[in-house]
């Protein structure tokens, strides 16, 4: 399937789902990824944007750093440690202030997904903002997919610049792309 045909159905899916079942999803995913977060690393997470039911990772100990736009435009971010954190223009909780990390410090980076499919690609929001980030990171950076779907079969729009999973973390289980 294409991209947009992907995001057009899971995103649907995402407000099918009853809140019951949305938490359950949520928690399952939540306790896989939690060994892998050891505090001697340095992890770059995300806050979860409320209205699209994206899994929150509040709920993890830890000193992470989050996303925020340097440039809609460019299609830019930074990640910044911090504290407060502000909703931006598209209704995305980013950091206020904050102590900015370099693309190349990071031993994980923990991405939302709309989806991803069998080999490790990934579908996101359209933006490319996380494949321009992930270009900067270090080669052994572990990227980190959360997904409340299994994957699809097969994403078949993969272009050159697209960044893959290492690992991906759904309700049912833990795929390893490495």
């Amino acid at each position: 399937m294409k991209k947009a045909e992907i995001r057009k159905i899971v995103l649907a899916q995402r407000t099918q789902l009853a809140e019951k079942e949305f938490l359950e999803r949520s928690q399952r995913v939540i306790e896989t990824l939690a060994p892998f977060l050891n505090p001697a690393k340095t992890i770059a997470s995300f806050k979860a944007i409320p209205h699209r039911n994206e899994i929150s990772l509040d709920s993890l100990e830890g000193d992470f750093a989050f996303p925020r736009v340097i440039s809609d435009a460019e299609g830019s971010m930074e990640m910044v440690l911090a504290a407060e954190f502000a909703n931006s223009d598209w209704g995305i909780p980013e950091p206020v202030g904050g102590t900015v990390v370099k693309p190349t410090d990071f031993d994980i980076v923990l991405i939302p997904l709309i989806a991803f499919d069998k080999n490790g690609q990934r579908v996101g929001y359209g933006k490319g903002f996380y494949d321009r980030y992930l270009l900067n990171c270090r080669p052994d950076c572990l990227k980190i997919g959360i997904s409340l779907f299994d994957p699809v079969d097969l994403i078949e729009e993969v272009e050159s610049h697209d960044i893959p999973l290492d690992i991906a973390i759904c309700p049912a289980k833990l795929y390893d792309f490495r």
